[in-house]
């Protein structure tokens, strides 16, 4: 009986901790995230400012 209440002591202690670490990890990469500047975005399929070959007509 002792050794179940051990086994499931450690086992909530464990869980407790883990879930402290991944939420510090998940925090830590939020900040890093907001603070480093975002590359220069792709513009979408289609919205391209390049108007073309320089040989088609112009509408």
């Amino acid at each position: 009986m002792v050794s179940m209440i051990l086994i499931s002591t450690v086992a909530i202690l464990v869980a407790i901790v883990g879930c402290a670490v991944i939420w510090r990890l998940d925090a830590q990469r939020a900040e890093e995230i907001r603070l480093v500047r975002p590359e220069r975005a792709r513009p979408a399929l289609g919205a391209s400012d390049d108007p073309g070959p320089a040989s088609s007509p112009a509408p």
